[in-house]
Protein backbone atom coordinates (compact mmCIF):
# COMPACT_ATOMS: atom_id res chain seq x y z
CA UNK A 1 0.00 0.00 0.00
CA UNK A 2 1.32 3.84 -0.45
CA UNK A 3 2.95 5.85 2.22
CA UNK A 4 0.69 8.08 3.87
CA UNK A 5 3.98 10.29 4.04
CA UNK A 6 3.75 12.88 1.27
CA UNK A 7 6.64 12.16 -0.79
CA UNK A 8 8.63 15.53 -2.73
CA UNK A 9 8.81 15.53 -6.39
CA UNK A 10 11.70 16.97 -8.04
CA UNK A 11 11.59 19.19 -10.60
CA UNK A 12 14.37 18.68 -13.56
CA UNK A 13 12.89 21.48 -16.07
CA UNK A 14 13.70 25.17 -16.41
CA UNK A 15 11.87 27.50 -13.41
CA UNK A 16 8.84 29.52 -13.92
CA UNK A 17 9.25 32.78 -15.16
CA UNK A 18 8.16 34.54 -11.68
CA UNK A 19 10.73 32.69 -10.11
CA UNK A 20 13.55 33.03 -12.91
CA UNK A 21 12.73 36.91 -12.47
CA UNK A 22 13.44 36.46 -8.16
CA UNK A 23 16.63 34.46 -8.66
CA UNK A 24 18.15 37.29 -11.32
CA UNK A 25 17.25 40.20 -9.47
CA UNK A 26 18.81 38.24 -6.14
CA UNK A 27 21.19 37.82 -8.00
CA UNK A 28 21.68 40.92 -9.41
CA UNK A 29 21.58 43.05 -5.50
CA UNK A 30 24.61 39.89 -4.49
CA UNK A 31 26.41 41.30 -7.19
CA UNK A 32 26.28 44.72 -6.33
CA UNK A 33 26.60 44.59 -2.78
CA UNK A 34 29.88 42.60 -3.35
CA UNK A 35 30.79 45.64 -5.61
CA UNK A 36 30.60 48.05 -3.15
CA UNK A 37 32.21 46.67 -0.25
CA UNK A 38 35.29 45.71 -2.85
CA UNK A 39 34.91 49.76 -3.76
CA UNK A 40 34.26 50.76 -0.48
CA UNK A 41 37.50 48.95 1.18
CA UNK A 42 39.59 49.75 -1.93
CA UNK A 43 38.37 53.89 -1.30
CA UNK A 44 39.51 53.22 2.67
CA UNK A 45 42.71 52.25 1.39
CA UNK A 46 43.28 55.36 -1.14
CA UNK A 47 41.98 57.25 1.97
CA UNK A 48 44.64 56.27 4.27
CA UNK A 49 47.15 56.73 2.01
CA UNK A 50 46.38 59.42 0.18
CA UNK A 51 49.13 61.67 1.89
CA UNK A 52 51.79 59.82 0.55
CA UNK A 53 50.67 59.22 -2.75
CA UNK A 54 49.87 63.00 -3.02
CA UNK A 55 53.30 63.84 -1.59
CA UNK A 56 55.28 61.26 -3.71
CA UNK A 57 53.36 62.54 -7.24
CA UNK A 58 54.16 66.04 -6.24
CA UNK A 59 57.38 64.61 -5.73
CA UNK A 60 57.79 63.16 -9.63
CA UNK A 61 56.15 66.45 -11.26
CA UNK A 62 58.23 69.39 -9.29
CA UNK A 63 61.63 66.99 -9.62
CA UNK A 64 61.25 66.68 -13.39
CA UNK A 65 61.32 70.16 -13.86
CA UNK A 66 65.05 71.39 -14.49
CA UNK A 67 66.59 74.73 -13.21
CA UNK A 68 63.49 75.53 -10.38
CA UNK A 69 64.35 78.00 -7.43
CA UNK A 70 63.91 76.79 -3.67
CA UNK A 71 61.06 79.03 -3.57
CA UNK A 72 59.52 77.77 -7.30
CA UNK A 73 59.98 74.11 -6.15
CA UNK A 74 58.05 74.92 -2.80
CA UNK A 75 55.28 76.28 -4.60
CA UNK A 76 55.02 73.21 -6.97
CA UNK A 77 54.87 70.52 -3.79
CA UNK A 78 52.25 72.83 -2.55
CA UNK A 79 50.48 73.13 -5.49
CA UNK A 80 51.63 70.14 -8.26
CA UNK A 81 48.36 70.71 -10.46
CA UNK A 82 48.78 74.72 -10.42
CA UNK A 83 52.05 74.43 -11.82
CA UNK A 84 51.44 71.55 -14.50
CA UNK A 85 49.34 74.42 -15.72
CA UNK A 86 51.71 77.05 -15.40
CA UNK A 87 53.88 75.02 -17.90
CA UNK A 88 51.12 74.48 -20.12
CA UNK A 89 50.46 78.48 -19.87
CA UNK A 90 54.45 79.01 -21.05
CA UNK A 91 54.06 76.50 -23.41
CA UNK A 92 51.46 78.44 -25.29
CA UNK A 93 53.25 81.68 -24.74
CA UNK A 94 56.32 80.28 -26.70
CA UNK A 95 53.37 79.22 -29.54
CA UNK A 96 52.48 82.74 -29.60
CA UNK A 97 55.84 84.31 -29.30
CA UNK A 98 56.60 82.51 -32.51
CA UNK A 99 53.65 83.27 -34.30
CA UNK A 100 54.09 87.24 -33.67
CA UNK A 101 57.71 87.39 -34.54
CA UNK A 102 57.85 84.64 -37.17
CA UNK A 103 58.78 87.15 -40.15
CA UNK A 104 61.23 89.00 -37.99
CA UNK A 105 65.11 88.86 -37.75
CA UNK A 106 64.77 87.39 -33.95
CA UNK A 107 62.30 84.88 -34.01
CA UNK A 108 61.61 83.81 -30.50
CA UNK A 109 64.27 80.91 -30.95
CA UNK A 110 65.37 82.15 -27.42
CA UNK A 111 61.81 81.22 -25.67
CA UNK A 112 62.28 77.79 -24.72
CA UNK A 113 60.11 75.84 -21.53
CA UNK A 114 63.57 75.06 -20.24
CA UNK A 115 65.00 78.09 -20.79
CA UNK A 116 62.11 80.59 -19.32
CA UNK A 117 62.53 78.38 -15.99
CA UNK A 118 66.26 77.96 -15.49
CA UNK A 119 66.81 81.24 -17.24
CA UNK A 120 69.52 79.21 -19.56
CA UNK A 121 69.20 81.59 -22.72
CA UNK A 122 71.53 84.62 -22.65
CA UNK A 123 68.92 86.74 -24.33
CA UNK A 124 66.88 86.51 -21.19
CA UNK A 125 69.45 88.05 -18.94
CA UNK A 126 69.95 91.00 -21.16
CA UNK A 127 67.68 94.23 -21.30
CA UNK A 128 66.60 94.41 -25.18
CA UNK A 129 62.75 94.85 -25.94
CA UNK A 130 63.21 91.42 -27.68
CA UNK A 131 63.64 90.02 -24.11
CA UNK A 132 60.66 92.33 -22.57
CA UNK A 133 58.40 90.71 -24.43
CA UNK A 134 59.65 87.41 -24.07
CA UNK A 135 59.23 88.51 -20.22
CA UNK A 136 55.77 89.57 -20.56
CA UNK A 137 54.06 87.03 -23.05
CA UNK A 138 55.12 84.40 -20.55
CA UNK A 139 53.70 86.16 -17.58
CA UNK A 140 50.83 86.28 -19.50
CA UNK A 141 50.55 82.62 -20.32
CA UNK A 142 51.18 81.56 -17.30
CA UNK A 143 48.08 84.11 -15.65
CA UNK A 144 45.61 83.07 -18.81
CA UNK A 145 46.34 79.03 -18.49
CA UNK A 146 45.66 78.95 -14.62
CA UNK A 147 42.42 81.22 -14.62
CA UNK A 148 41.09 78.99 -17.40
CA UNK A 149 42.22 76.02 -15.37
CA UNK A 150 40.38 76.91 -12.45
CA UNK A 151 36.89 77.77 -13.54
CA UNK A 152 37.01 74.34 -15.63
CA UNK A 153 37.54 72.65 -12.24
CA UNK A 154 40.90 71.20 -13.04
CA UNK A 155 42.84 72.60 -9.76
CA UNK A 156 41.79 71.57 -6.56
CA UNK A 157 42.91 75.00 -4.69
CA UNK A 158 40.81 77.31 -6.90
CA UNK A 159 37.11 77.01 -8.67
CA UNK A 160 35.14 80.23 -10.58
CA UNK A 161 35.70 83.71 -9.67
CA UNK A 162 34.13 84.10 -6.31
CA UNK A 163 34.13 87.86 -6.87
CA UNK A 164 31.01 89.69 -7.69
CA UNK A 165 30.72 92.38 -9.96
CA UNK A 166 29.65 95.50 -9.91
CA UNK A 167 28.84 98.71 -11.95
CA UNK A 168 27.49 98.94 -15.06
CA UNK A 169 26.01 96.32 -17.47
CA UNK A 170 27.89 94.51 -20.13
CA UNK A 171 27.11 95.94 -23.97
CA UNK A 172 26.30 92.91 -24.65
CA UNK A 173 23.13 92.92 -21.87
CA UNK A 174 22.08 96.34 -22.48
CA UNK A 175 18.11 97.03 -22.63
CA UNK A 176 17.56 93.63 -21.23
CA UNK A 177 17.53 92.66 -17.67
CA UNK A 178 20.58 90.76 -16.45
CA UNK A 179 22.30 89.97 -13.90
CA UNK A 180 26.15 88.35 -12.92
CA UNK A 181 26.59 84.66 -12.82
CA UNK A 182 28.01 81.30 -14.76
CA UNK A 183 31.37 80.37 -13.83
CA UNK A 184 33.83 83.55 -14.11
CA UNK A 185 37.73 82.98 -15.36
CA UNK A 186 39.77 83.08 -12.30
CA UNK A 187 42.06 85.67 -12.68
CA UNK A 188 42.94 87.18 -9.80
CA UNK A 189 44.73 83.51 -8.91
CA UNK A 190 45.93 83.25 -11.87
CA UNK A 191 47.78 86.54 -11.58
CA UNK A 192 48.69 85.97 -8.12
CA UNK A 193 50.23 82.31 -8.98
CA UNK A 194 51.92 83.76 -11.96
CA UNK A 195 53.62 87.09 -9.81
CA UNK A 196 54.38 84.52 -6.65
CA UNK A 197 55.76 81.62 -9.51
CA UNK A 198 57.66 83.86 -12.20
CA UNK A 199 58.49 87.01 -10.04
CA UNK A 200 60.22 84.67 -7.26
CA UNK A 201 63.38 84.83 -8.77
CA UNK A 202 64.07 88.35 -9.00
CA UNK A 203 65.89 89.08 -6.13
CA UNK A 204 68.77 91.35 -6.96
CA UNK A 205 67.35 94.52 -6.81
CA UNK A 206 69.38 95.85 -9.67
CA UNK A 207 68.03 97.47 -13.02
CA UNK A 208 67.72 93.82 -14.54
CA UNK A 209 65.39 92.50 -11.70
CA UNK A 210 62.88 96.00 -11.82
CA UNK A 211 62.66 95.42 -15.60
CA UNK A 212 62.25 92.05 -15.71
CA UNK A 213 59.15 92.53 -12.86
CA UNK A 214 57.86 95.32 -14.62
CA UNK A 215 57.29 93.53 -17.59
CA UNK A 216 55.88 90.78 -15.99
CA UNK A 217 53.40 92.65 -14.76
CA UNK A 218 52.87 94.90 -17.69
CA UNK A 219 52.25 90.67 -19.24
CA UNK A 220 49.47 90.19 -16.80
CA UNK A 221 47.66 93.42 -17.03
CA UNK A 222 47.11 92.57 -20.84
CA UNK A 223 45.79 89.64 -19.93
CA UNK A 224 42.87 91.80 -17.32
CA UNK A 225 42.62 94.63 -19.81
CA UNK A 226 41.05 92.62 -22.57
CA UNK A 227 38.74 90.25 -20.61
CA UNK A 228 35.38 89.46 -22.11
CA UNK A 229 32.09 89.43 -20.94
CA UNK A 230 29.78 85.89 -22.55
CA UNK A 231 26.33 85.94 -21.74
CA UNK A 232 23.44 83.64 -22.04
CA UNK A 233 19.94 83.81 -22.66
CA UNK A 234 17.08 82.41 -20.56
CA UNK A 235 13.33 82.81 -21.18
CA UNK A 236 10.68 80.52 -23.39
CA UNK A 237 11.54 79.73 -26.24
CA UNK A 238 14.20 81.35 -26.57
CA UNK A 239 12.90 85.18 -26.00
CA UNK A 240 16.06 86.02 -23.84
CA UNK A 241 13.99 88.06 -21.29
CA UNK A 242 16.81 87.45 -18.96
CA UNK A 243 20.57 87.20 -19.41
CA UNK A 244 23.34 85.76 -17.38
CA UNK A 245 26.78 86.89 -18.24
CA UNK A 246 29.91 86.09 -16.85
CA UNK A 247 33.62 86.94 -17.29
CA UNK A 248 36.08 84.99 -19.17
CA UNK A 249 40.20 85.10 -20.46
CA UNK A 250 40.42 86.36 -24.33
CA UNK A 251 42.13 84.52 -26.46
CA UNK A 252 45.78 84.43 -26.30
CA UNK A 253 46.27 85.99 -29.88
CA UNK A 254 44.44 89.13 -28.67
CA UNK A 255 47.13 89.22 -26.07
CA UNK A 256 49.73 88.38 -27.89
CA UNK A 257 48.72 91.68 -30.61
CA UNK A 258 48.64 93.55 -27.92
CA UNK A 259 51.65 92.75 -26.79
CA UNK A 260 53.20 93.01 -29.77
CA UNK A 261 52.11 96.38 -29.99
CA UNK A 262 53.67 97.60 -26.67
CA UNK A 263 56.51 95.93 -28.08
CA UNK A 264 57.29 98.41 -30.83
CA UNK A 265 56.12 101.60 -28.17
CA UNK A 266 58.94 99.93 -25.60
CA UNK A 267 60.13 102.75 -23.52
CA UNK A 268 64.21 103.31 -22.60
CA UNK A 269 64.39 103.52 -19.12
CA UNK A 270 67.41 104.24 -17.40
CA UNK A 271 67.76 103.00 -13.20
CA UNK A 272 68.46 106.53 -10.79
CA UNK A 273 70.22 106.87 -8.00
CA UNK A 274 67.51 105.63 -5.60
CA UNK A 275 67.22 102.32 -7.27
CA UNK A 276 64.04 102.69 -9.40
CA UNK A 277 63.27 102.93 -13.07
CA UNK A 278 62.72 106.26 -15.05
CA UNK A 279 61.67 106.52 -18.63
CA UNK A 280 64.71 108.28 -20.85
CA UNK A 281 62.38 108.37 -24.36
CA UNK A 282 58.83 108.87 -24.16
CA UNK A 283 58.62 108.84 -28.00
CA UNK A 284 56.86 105.80 -29.54
CA UNK A 285 59.45 103.34 -30.48
CA UNK A 286 63.06 103.33 -32.19
CA UNK A 287 63.76 104.51 -35.76
CA UNK A 288 64.42 100.70 -36.29
CA UNK A 289 61.15 99.24 -35.72
CA UNK A 290 58.34 98.91 -38.03
CA UNK A 291 55.85 99.98 -35.79
CA UNK A 292 57.67 103.94 -35.45
CA UNK A 293 57.57 104.38 -39.12
CA UNK A 294 54.30 103.98 -39.66
CA UNK A 295 53.23 105.99 -36.41
CA UNK A 296 55.67 108.62 -37.08
CA UNK A 297 53.93 111.86 -38.52
CA UNK A 298 54.55 113.50 -41.59
CA UNK A 299 56.56 116.38 -41.76
CA UNK A 300 54.64 118.52 -44.12
CA UNK A 301 51.63 117.92 -41.60
CA UNK A 302 53.76 119.39 -39.23
CA UNK A 303 54.53 122.48 -40.95
CA UNK A 304 50.91 123.22 -41.84
CA UNK A 305 50.40 122.69 -37.90
CA UNK A 306 52.83 125.06 -37.19
CA UNK A 307 51.38 127.54 -40.13
CA UNK A 308 48.40 127.59 -39.21
CA UNK A 309 49.24 127.89 -35.07
CA UNK A 310 47.34 124.36 -34.40
CA UNK A 311 49.47 122.83 -32.08
CA UNK A 312 48.35 125.38 -28.88
CA UNK A 313 49.70 128.11 -27.14
CA UNK A 314 50.49 128.05 -23.41
CA UNK A 315 47.90 130.98 -22.64
CA UNK A 316 45.53 129.70 -25.36
CA UNK A 317 42.13 127.62 -24.68
CA UNK A 318 41.95 125.76 -27.69
CA UNK A 319 44.70 124.65 -30.21
CA UNK A 320 45.03 121.24 -31.42
CA UNK A 321 44.60 117.80 -29.80
CA UNK A 322 46.41 117.45 -26.57
CA UNK A 323 48.68 113.94 -26.69
CA UNK A 324 46.99 111.53 -24.43
CA UNK A 325 49.85 110.04 -22.02
CA UNK A 326 50.36 106.56 -22.09
CA UNK A 327 50.07 104.09 -18.80
CA UNK A 328 53.47 103.14 -18.28
CA UNK A 329 52.56 100.42 -16.18
CA UNK A 330 51.15 98.51 -19.03
CA UNK A 331 54.02 99.45 -21.79
CA UNK A 332 57.34 97.24 -22.09
CA UNK A 333 60.08 98.41 -20.75
CA UNK A 334 63.87 97.96 -21.78
CA UNK A 335 67.20 99.30 -21.15
CA UNK A 336 69.42 97.99 -23.83
CA UNK A 337 69.85 98.74 -27.50
CA UNK A 338 68.74 95.33 -29.18
CA UNK A 339 71.79 93.84 -31.60
CA UNK A 340 70.44 93.77 -35.57
CA UNK A 341 70.00 89.56 -35.04
CA UNK A 342 71.13 88.92 -38.29
CA UNK A 343 74.79 87.33 -38.24
CA UNK A 344 74.51 84.01 -35.90
CA UNK A 345 76.55 84.67 -32.24
CA UNK A 346 76.27 81.51 -29.93
CA UNK A 347 78.15 83.70 -27.16
CA UNK A 348 74.96 85.98 -27.57
CA UNK A 349 72.34 83.18 -28.34
CA UNK A 350 71.75 84.85 -31.87
CA UNK A 351 71.01 82.06 -34.46
CA UNK A 352 71.29 84.82 -36.76
CA UNK A 353 68.59 84.93 -39.90
CA UNK A 354 71.08 82.50 -42.69
CA UNK A 355 68.39 79.68 -44.19
CA UNK A 356 65.40 81.35 -43.30
CA UNK A 357 62.50 81.81 -45.66
CA UNK A 358 61.89 84.98 -47.17
CA UNK A 359 59.71 86.75 -49.46
CA UNK A 360 61.25 88.34 -52.72
CA UNK A 361 58.44 90.24 -53.82
CA UNK A 362 58.02 91.83 -50.31
CA UNK A 363 58.88 94.77 -49.33
CA UNK A 364 58.25 94.38 -44.93
CA UNK A 365 59.58 92.48 -42.28
CA UNK A 366 59.46 89.40 -44.41
CA UNK A 367 60.99 90.23 -47.39
CA UNK A 368 64.40 89.46 -48.25
CA UNK A 369 66.04 92.45 -48.41
CA UNK A 370 65.17 93.07 -44.88
CA UNK A 371 65.10 89.63 -43.60
CA UNK A 372 68.52 88.30 -45.30
CA UNK A 373 70.40 91.87 -43.91
CA UNK A 374 71.79 92.76 -47.28
CA UNK A 375 73.85 89.06 -48.03
CA UNK A 376 71.07 88.61 -50.70
CA UNK A 377 69.35 84.72 -51.51
CA UNK A 378 68.93 81.70 -52.39
CA UNK A 379 66.21 80.04 -54.61
CA UNK A 380 66.42 76.49 -54.00
CA UNK A 381 63.48 73.86 -54.39
CA UNK A 382 61.70 72.33 -51.53
CA UNK A 383 60.00 69.22 -51.51
CA UNK A 384 57.09 68.42 -49.50
CA UNK A 385 54.41 65.54 -48.60
CA UNK A 386 50.71 67.00 -47.71
CA UNK A 387 47.63 65.66 -47.32
CA UNK A 388 45.14 65.53 -50.24
CA UNK A 389 42.05 64.08 -52.24
CA UNK A 390 40.32 63.75 -48.16
CA UNK A 391 37.44 62.13 -48.29
CA UNK A 392 34.99 61.42 -45.17
CA UNK A 393 33.45 58.09 -44.83
CA UNK A 394 30.09 57.10 -42.87
CA UNK A 395 30.73 56.63 -40.13
CA UNK A 396 33.02 58.20 -38.94
CA UNK A 397 36.28 58.70 -40.25
CA UNK A 398 38.00 60.65 -42.78
CA UNK A 399 40.53 58.66 -45.45
CA UNK A 400 43.24 60.99 -47.27
CA UNK A 401 46.66 60.52 -49.66
CA UNK A 402 49.55 61.66 -49.38
CA UNK A 403 50.62 63.86 -52.20
CA UNK A 404 54.50 65.45 -53.08
CA UNK A 405 54.37 69.11 -53.92
CA UNK A 406 57.46 70.59 -55.48
CA UNK A 407 57.81 74.34 -55.33
CA UNK A 408 60.79 77.09 -55.67
CA UNK A 409 61.31 79.15 -52.41
CA UNK A 410 63.68 81.80 -51.74
CA UNK A 411 66.07 81.51 -48.55
CA UNK A 412 68.97 83.76 -47.05
CA UNK A 413 72.67 83.05 -47.74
Amino acid sequence: MPSSRSSRIRYEGPPPPRIAARIAARIARAVALLLLFSEHRRGSCLMSNSVDDWVSGSAVVCNGIPGLTKEQRELCHRNPDVTVAALKGLQMAIFECQHQFMWHRWNCSSLTPSSRTQQSSVLLQRGYRETAFAYAISAAGVAHSVARACSMGRLLSCGCDPSSYKGKPPAKARGTQWKWGGCSHNLDYGIEFSRQFLDSREKAGDIQSTVNLHNNQAGRLSVASNMQVRCKCHGMSGSCELKTCWKVVPDFRIVGKTLKDRFRNAVLVAQSNLGSVTPLARARGSRGSRGSRRRRPDRQRQRKHRDRGERGERGGGGGGRKRRPRDLAKQLFYYQKSPNFCERDPAADIPGTAGRRCNKTSSAGDGCGSLCCGRGYNVVRQRRTERCGCRFHWCCYVQCQNCTVEEWITVCK
